[in-house]
């Protein structure tokens, strides 16, 4: 048997030194003390990572314009009452021209008014339109601050000087013949003494209650110069209520007189 040579052995030793693992690679067992820590500072991270506040996450409140428009609110409408029966005209003062009345119980609405002279502006509520009312009997109900402040009409418009002139109109209830009836007798006057029709004007009844006015066809006169009467009536039926009527009074000429109310009660 041959020895082996020294030499030999000792380029053995060589080569398997050069093909073993240097201490300071990673072997294919992990070091877990390593791993260990490894893990616990990523899982740190994560949490820190989480909790960390984002802009993404952060909500602001925005104001976004709207295109629906706004909305204000509307101004209380504004009515008018009377103590007693008061013309409307077309302008302040008696210089301007009788276009309507307003009577007792009866309510308007106001749409303006005019400070200087006292008159309120309110819708007509005898015909389309608006008339200026004096301010000495009427009782106003709502905020006037908002009513437009209207100027006097620039031009006067006199009421005609050969119109008919209602004086005053006069109630007289009676029963005599059963049922109970209301007598409206009309005092007047016509400078041109041709006043021919008297309208009659049932305005409001205090309850719902059928029945009609009857307008009157009068024979013009040299009477009605110095002062006439006539008589128009009204039904009053079994029940209790008050009754407004308004009367005006028209001549052959196209004229017409200031339109007077009154009130009475059918009991």
């Amino acid at each position: 048997m041959k020895r082996i040579n020294r030499t030999h052995i000792f380029l053995i030793l060589l080569i398997l030194s050069a093909c073993s693992p240097s201490p300071t690679e990673s072997t294919s067992e992990p070091d877990l003390a390593l791993t260990v820590t490894a893990q616990a500072l990523l899982l740190q991270g994560v949490t820190q990572t989480a909790l960390a506040p984002t802009s993404t996450t952060e909500l602001t409140a925005t104001t976004v314009p709207s295109s629906t428009p706004e909305f204000t609110a509307t101004p209380n409408e504004v009515l008018i009452t009377v103590s007693a029966n008061t013309n409307c005209r077309s302008g302040p003062t008696v210089d301007y021209e009788i276009v309507g009345a307003l009577t007792i119980g009866q309510q308007a609405t106001v749409i303006g008014k005019n400070a200087t002279t006292g008159y309120w502006i309110i819708e007509n509520p005898n015909e389309p339109g608006t008339c200026w009312l004096w301010g000495e009997h009427a009782t106003i109900t709502g905020d006037t601050a908002s009513l437009q402040e209207y100027d006097v009409p620039p031009t006067v418009t006199p009421r005609a000087v050969l119109a008919p002139v209602i004086d005053r109109v006069v109630v007289r209830l009676d029963s005599s013949s059963g049922g109970l009836i209301a007598f409206l007798d009309v005092y007047f006057y016509d400078n041109e003494g041709d006043a021919n029709y008297v309208d009659l004007q049932l305005i409001s009844t205090s309850v719902e209650v059928t029945g009609t006015l009857k307008d009157i066809s009068i024979a013009p006169s040299a009477n009605q110069r110095r002062g006439s009467v006539v008589t128009g009536q009204w039904s009053c039926g079994t029940k209790l209520y008050d009754v407004t009527v308004g009367v005006t009074i028209h001549d052959q000429a196209g004229h017409t007189s200031n339109t007077t109310g009154v009130t009475f009660s059918c009991k």
